[in-house]
């Protein structure tokens, strides 16, 4: 699998967005690199914390593709 265009690394992990917007998750290895080949699915099974924490990551991360979309796309007039 090649890297995402829309992630966020945080504690170890990588948060990213699929080509259709699904978010999942991958390992970062000590190197930095990240384990594209090994990404998982967020699960449902979370502990209550955890699933705030993930669902807190995938806020941020659709909000930096948004802003990247509008600041790429979008016609700035002052």
């Amino acid at each position: 699998m090649e890297s995402p265009t829309f992630y966020l690394v945080a504690d170890g992990n990588a948060y990213a967005l699929d080509e259709d917007g699904t978010a999942f998750g991958a390992a970062v290895f000590q190197d930095g690199t990240i384990d594209w080949e090994n990404s998982y699915a967020f699960s449902d099974h979370l502990e209550e914390d955890e699933l705030e924490y993930v669902a807190h990551m995938c806020q941020l991360l659709v909000q930096a593709q948004a802003l990247t979309t509008e600041n790429n796309q979008e016609v700035f007039t002052k």
